[in-house]
C-alpha cells in the first residue's frame, strides 16, 4: 500500500543522507517534493514512523499517512510513471 512521508529537519546543517537512505530501502519509492516521498510498503504508518524517527532529532517533524483515495499532482520531482506505479 502507498504511504506518503513528509518531514522537516529543524537544525541547520542536518545530515539528510541517512534518513533518505532509510526511505530508499522501501520496495518502491519516489521523491515527490524536496521533503516529501511516496513509498510502497505493507508496513503500518506507525511502523514507518518509528523506523524513520531513529534517523531524526527529537525536534524534527515527521508525517506518515496511507494514500487511499484520489491523487493529483503537478511538477513533481519524480517521473509520473514511477509515482503511478506506486499508487496502483
Amino acid at each position: 500500500m502507498a504511504k506518503i512521508i513528509t518531514y522537516d529537519l529543524c537544525k541547520q546543517g542536518k545530515d539528510y543522507d541517512s534518513l533518505i537512505s532509510a526511505i530508499k530501502k522501501y520496495p518502491l519509492w519516489c521523491k515527490v517534493t524536496e521533503s516529501c516521498w511516496v513509498v510502497s510498503s505493507p508496513d503500518t504508518c506507525a511502523t514507518i514512523r518509528d523506523n524513520l524517527k531513529s534517523y531524526m532529532d527529537n525536534d524534527d517533524r515527521l508525517f506518515v499517512a496511507a494514500l487511499t483515495g484520489e491523487t493529483a499532482w503537478s511538477n513533481v520531482q519524480c517521473k509520473d510513471d514511477a509515482l503511478k506505479n506506486i499508487l496502483k
